[in-house]
């Protein structure tokens, strides 16, 4: 199953991908789910969304269901950011570090830019570390918390969904539902 939020590009699907707004909700019956599987996602929602979206995770998932997340690390993106400005300040490194963090509003004007601002999930909403998100698996009940490399996992076959890419400047992190 592949979740998408926003705007859907023409892509002809296979029929066993469902795609759904996980803000909403999962289509699953509780315990019902073997593994979890989340790139880049998290950081979109705000912080109360993606609470909500764990605790929908941890329903659907079955005793002993791993899950796994992959989100842009904001350590690794701020000591970058230091480690320029201490070796050779210059004000650019500032823009480019909220650039880096996909936080900074769109250069498009008018109703082009309302529409953005009200479909695009481009920006990021909230930033995550290792630490902060492993507290947010652990309020939400998720324990043998692990930080995990590119095909490294607990889930069998990660490499056929994961892209070796998406785990540059970002921290990712596997739990198991007791």
């Amino acid at each position: 199953m592949v979740c998408k939020i926003g705007k859907i590009e023409e892509i002809s699907w296979p029929k066993n991908i469902k795609i759904v707004d996980v803000r909403k909700g999962l289509p699953f019956k509780d315990g019902s789910v073997e593994a979890i599987f989340s790139s880049h996602m998290l950081e979109h929602m705000t912080y109360e969304e993606a609470n909500s979206i764990l605790k929908e995770c941890y329903r659907c998932l079955m005793p002993k269901g791993v899950i796994r997340i992959i989100v842009s690390d904001l350590f690794q993106i701020a000591k970058k950011y230091v480690d320029l400005i201490i070796a050779t300040p210059k004000a650019e490194y500032s823009h480019t570090f909220l650039q880096e963090l996909s936080m900074l509003d769109t250069t498009f004007k008018g109703m082009r830019k309302v529409l953005y601002k009200m479909f695009s999930h481009s920006r990021h909403l909230y930033m995550y570390d290792e630490w902060s998100l492993r507290e947010l698996l652990e309020k939400h009940g998720f324990t043998e918390i692990q930080k995990m490399d590119y095909g490294q996992s607990r889930i069998s076959d990660i490499k056929v969904v994961e892209d070796k890419g998406r785990h540059e400047m970002a921290v990712c992190l596997e739990g198991i539902k007791e």
